[in-house]
């Protein structure tokens, strides 16, 4: 078997723990001051009908309705929005509160070839898509490693690597998150949301399975 990355790595003799090393040190957060003073502020408009946003469902989106009308259940929030292009607002926040901006401009310093990565996925989930323990730049070399397409070892090993990294760094503002999606009254609401969804979507069953299952894996809490 052939591997891109192995074949790179012993071009240049660089070891597998230096090049995983190397980007680890590489991804770029936050600051933990402006990190707490967001994830407040996130928690606060989601609680009181506040505007927030979050990836689209299903294919082209189309079931986004559904997973609104969710929201809609759960929190009592009517002001969720699809983001426009599915990353607009993770991106429009990591710039302003890192200083960091992949677009030339006076106010931010300019990096080059890094992308913005949500660590953990969960982009369905009203806590998680906007949460600036969520949200990093990671060097483009190392992005695939965050994604579904790259394969192997190496994959799993950054990818753990890099969740460890975040959880460590952000660990009062993920287990704030874990206690939310957790607690008796939350999980009670979720189960009653989904409920109410089957009966009113009858015609939708497919569907609804599908947006169940969804449901359940954006939910689960972050552990280590």
């Amino acid at each position: 078997m052939l591997d891109s990355y192995e074949n790179f790595l012993s071009e240049f003799k660089i070891s597998e723990d230096q090049f995983l090393d190397f980007g680890i040190k590489s991804v770029i957060y936050i600051p933990d001051d402006k990190a707490k003073e967001n994830w407040n502020y996130l928690k606060n408009r989601i609680n009181n009908d506040g505007e927030v946003f979050i990836r689209g469902f299903g294919r082209d989106a189309k079931g986004t309705p559904l997973l609104l009308d969710f929201y809609k259940h759960l929190l009592g929030n009517s002001h969720i929005k699809k983001d426009p292009t599915n990353n607009s607002q993770p991106t429009k926040m990591i710039k302003e509160l890192s200083g960091y901006s992949k677009v030339k401009s006076s106010k931010y310093e300019l990096i080059r070839n890094y992308q913005i990565s949500h660590i953990y996925g969960r982009t369905k989930n009203i806590y998680a898509f906007t949460a600036p323990w969520n949200i990093a730049y990671i060097p483009k070399i190392y992005d695939p490693f965050t994604g579904h397409e790259a394969k192997g070892d190496m994959v799993k090993e950054f990818t753990l690597k890099l969740e460890i990294q975040t959880y460590k760094n952000f660990k009062p503002l993920i287990e704030d998150f874990n206690n939310i999606i957790t607690s008796p009254s939350f999980i009670g609401k979720l189960k009653a949301s989904l409920d109410i969804l089957n009966e009113n979507n009858l015609n939708l069953q497919q569907e609804y399975l599908e947006f169940n299952k969804l449901i359940n894996s954006e939910f689960l809490p972050i552990n280590f």
